[in-house]
């Protein structure tokens, strides 16, 4: 540690001991006196401390004997090869002494010549100076009159940069001078050559075949002759539009985008989808969008950085600067027909929205470099195309679900056919059919919301954006289930906007489906789809409704403002029961007309003059009643509402009415809304099917004359028809139909030739006779 220290080695400090007389480094300094020393530690020091002084020295002149050898191997090596290099040296310097020798004398002869030919020049320096003075002044002479030649070599060979930087440095000296005839001609044809140039340059720059770099070289080179910056930025400008125009061409070739569909591998399409095959939509569109991210996009970033020097050199040459909103102009022009390119193909057929989220992604990374030059630019653009697409992407998805829930209509028709003709078919199988077809419509509305969902991510950023994309939803939702309502109203003859004309508050939305709903307006009438449409109608406004906007909640909102929009709307709730009401008030028409024309058949085909005393009800009775229970059955079932047992009452016909009794009931029935807005039950239903055909038996009686037995006939009829018909409607409705019998009766008697009623009590043994063998379950 000693000798380190004292070397240097590792410059370690020393520590203070704490030796009586001194301290540890006194023995290494200087002049050290160790007599003295040692008469000053044997004089103050006790007889054991003497020991251990002595002790500690023997152990640090070991050290420093081990350190000194362990220095001494260490650098044994390097003390050898010194040694072999003095002795090189000595025998390198020794051969070496001849060389020096000669090259001193060399040097002392260069040093005579030298002085020599000093001595030679010295009196002719200036006329040297004088002549080489001359010489260059003749060569700048020589390339001032040899510059219209040069230019024009500059010129066929496109050294255009080359022909601009001979000129700037040789017109300000032909200016100067062009008061001398000779200079004037040299300044002439250089303007001439210069004209030429610059003709060459501007139509270069408006070419579409130079690239970004030429065109930005061109374009100084026109600065530096002086031209104005903005008519140089517009021709600049003009061939960059040209380039792009190509390029977003090429881009969007009908055969690129129309291409075969491909598998998906290593380029194909996004989002784990290589087991299927890519479809011909996501092929063109990944084929356009990777093109213009590859290609489009940065020559058009190159094309405004371009922009940008042209900027900067007008600025160093002292122009005027263009301002930055011819910039924004060409940008702007050129990314929204970029953006419109994207949007028609989507239009043309919209590829799933996972795969066009990708696809746009894509095109907006390539865009980041244009952003970090103009980014308020770009961010208005660019929010405003997605805004654009993500409401096409939605109306797309939900059109076509639209589609297919009318078409899901069209197919459950044909079902209804198939089994209201088959002989083994129940009502079962119809409720099964029902089921399945209001499912499809259901999953149609929640396969929609899902394929929606990623377009979100396209907007996120924006709130404004989410919340257009909200309301766009919630417009989507309404058209959607507006389809139905319009199938329905289709269906019955009416308008398909019929909704709106019935209510005005109803939301103005685009209609879907059109040729759909046409065709369902083609279809033939069939009473259990008319009675599905009722079912599906009710359960849409009762549930489904509410359940599809409450998942379009909560994927599309996160408990912000918007989420308040996606709610059903009440109109169109109030829409849905009102085509749901115009399906079962048809159901009701048709049906009570089928009856009305029974009765109208069975009156207008008999001689009423020369009927036989009537014994029982006619064949007729049978047919009507028949025809009511299996409406009651369609009815009960697919409305869900079971018909009850009903009370053991019948109807008195021994009870004879006053003539003023009789008088009101007929009032009644004439101020009777046979037409009336049918209620979503069976005895509503059933009761509104009666009194449509009773009304048609009332006013056939009008065209008939009776005579005695006749009207005794259809006395018999209708009080069978009012005594069966309160097996299928409530009491209330059972009187109101009793009034309209008594009306056809009356209408009959003032008819009829000998009016004498039968009596009621034989009425009423016939009734009971014919009921015996008349029962409703074997219908």
């Amino acid at each position: 540690a000693l000798l380190n220290a004292y070397y240097r080695i590792e410059g370690i400090e020393g520590n203070e001991s704490e030796v009586p007389g001194g301290r540890e480094d006194d023995l290494d300094r200087q002049g050290f006196d160790a007599k003295q020393y040692f008469d000053n530690v044997v004089a103050s020091g006790q007889l054991p401390e003497l020991v251990r002084r002595k002790e500690s020295i023997d152990s640090e002149v070991k050290e420093l004997d081990a350190d000194m050898q362990t220095l001494v191997y260490e650098n044994y090596s390097k003390f050898i090869r010194a040694t072999d290099v003095i002795k090189q040296m000595k025998f390198t310097i020794e051969g070496l002494e001849p060389d020096l020798q000669c090259l001193e004398g060399n040097l002392t002869r260069i040093t005579r010549h030298q002085q020599r030919v000093e001595d030679g020049i010295s009196g002719r320096a200036q006329q040297v100076e004088g002549l080489l003075k001359q010489q260059r002044l003749c060569q700048k002479l020589q390339v001032l009159f040899g510059l219209p030649a040069s230019l024009q070599r500059c010129l066929d060979q496109h050294e255009y940069g080359r022909a601009v930087e001979s000129y700037c440095r040789c017109a300000t000296f032909l200016q100067q001078y062009r008061h001398l005839p000779t200079f004037q001609n040299v300044l002439e044809g250089v303007e001439e050559q210069m004209s030429r140039i610059r003709s060459a340059l501007e139509e270069r720059l408006r070419s579409p075949e130079l690239s970004v770099e030429e065109a930005v070289n061109s374009a100084v080179t026109l600065l530096h002759l002086r031209n104005e910056q903005q008519k140089v930025a517009a021709e600049y400008l003009t061939g960059r539009k040209a380039v792009l125009r190509l390029s977003l061409d090429q881009c969007f070739a009908l055969d690129v985008v129309d291409g075969p569909a491909v598998q998906d591998g290593s380029g194909g399409a996004p989002g784990g989808q290589s087991e299927e095959a890519e479809g011909p939509e996501s092929a063109a569109l990944r084929s356009a969008c990777s093109r213009a991210a590859e290609q489009f996009v940065p020559q058009l970033c190159s094309a405004a950085e371009g922009f940008q020097r042209i900027q900067d050199g007008g600025a160093a040459v002292g122009l005027d600067s263009v301002t930055d909103e011819v910039l924004s102009a060409f940008v702007s022009e050129q990314v929204e027909q970029l953006c419109q390119r994207i949007s028609s193909l989507v239009d043309r057929g919209c590829p799933p929205t996972r795969a066009l989220v990708t696809y746009i992604n894509l095109v907006r990374d390539a865009l980041r470099r244009l952003h970090s030059m103009l980014p308020r630019l770009l961010t208005k653009l660019f929010m405003a195309f997605l805004s654009r697409t993500v409401g096409n992407a939605m109306k797309a998805l939900f059109s076509s679900a639209a589609t297919s829930l009318v078409a899901e209509l069209c197919k459950l028709h044909a079902e209804c056919n198939r089994l209201q003709e088959s002989k083994n078919s129940a009502l079962d199988d119809v409720l099964e059919e029902i089921a399945k077809a209001e499912q499809a419509l259901i999953m149609y509305s929640f396969t929609a919301l899902t394929d929606c969902q990623p377009l979100l991510g396209l907007v996120q950023s924006d709130r404004s954006a989410c919340q257009q994309l909200v309301r766009e939803l919630h417009s989507q939702l309404i058209s959607l289930f507006l389809a139905f309502v319009e199938a329905c109203h289709a269906y019955v003859g009416h308008e398909a906007t019929e909704a709106h004309n019935v209510d005005a508050s109803l939301p103005v939305v685009t209609r879907v489906a059109l040729a759909e709903i046409d065709g369902v307006a083609g279809l033939e009438w069939n009473g259990l789809f008319g009675l599905a449409l009722v079912r599906i109608g009710r359960h849409l406004e009762v549930k489904a409704m509410n359940k599809v906007w409450a998942v379009a909640k909560d994927l599309f909102t996160s408990g912000d403002s918007s989420s308040s929009e996606l709610m059903p709307h009440p109109a169109v709730i109030k829409a849905t029961r009102g085509g749901a009401q115009a399906v079962i008030s048809h159901y009701v028409l048709m049906s009570g007309q089928r009856l009305a024309h029974f009765f109208r058949n069975s009156v207008q085909s008999r001689n009423w003059m020369t009927v036989r005393e009537p014994r029982d009800p006619r064949l007729v009775v049978d047919m009507v009643l028949k025809e009511v229970h299996a409406f009651d059955a369609q009815l009960s079932r697919l409305l869900g509402d079971p018909r009850k047992a009903r009370n053991d009452q019948r109807r008195t016909l021994s009870q004879q009415k006053t003539s003023m009794e009789l008088e009101m009931d007929r009032l009644w029935a004439k101020k009777l809304q046979v037409f009336a807005p049918i209620p979503f039950n069976r005895n509503g239903a059933v009761a509104g099917i009666l009194r449509i055909a009773f009304k048609g038996l009332y006013e056939y009686m009008r065209e008939e004359t009776f005579a005695k037995f006749g009207l005794q006939q259809m006395q018999v009829d209708c009080a069978f028809l009012a005594e069966v018909a309160r097996d299928f409607v409530e009491p209330e409705e059972a009187n109101v139909l009793d009034s309209l019998l008594d009306e056809v009766l009356t209408s009959a008697s003032q008819r009829c030739v000998e009016p004498v009623l039968m009596d009621s009590v034989i009425v009423e043994t016939l009734c009971d006779e014919k009921k015996k063998s008349f029962k409703l379950s074997e219908l």
